[in-house]
């Protein structure tokens, strides 16, 4: 019965504790900063062109940590199934 079971995949190891701590307290100073900046420059600069801008570079700062993510997955999951 044991042969039957197919091998479950388990990353070779989680992220830090420390890391997860940095990423818990720079997330939300990040979006602190955006906020406060986008405050400034919403007396300086038409609206629409700010909104349009934060909209872009979220998509893209977005687009791009997802794909890192499913690469770094993808390559984990090659590693794994090569071994077993």
């Amino acid at each position: 019965m044991a042969e039957d079971a197919q091998p479950v995949f388990v990353p070779l190891r989680t992220a830090p504790r420390n890391r997860l701590v940095v990423a818990l307290v720079v997330g939300p100073l990040l979006w602190l900063v955006a906020l406060v900046v986008a405050g400034v420059l919403i007396h300086r600069l038409d609206v629409i062109e700010i909104g349009l801008l934060v909209a872009a570079a979220s998509f893209v700062v977005g687009a791009v940590v997802l794909l890192l993510g499913r690469s770094l997955r993808v390559r984990e999951e090659h590693a794994f199934a090569s071994r077993g």
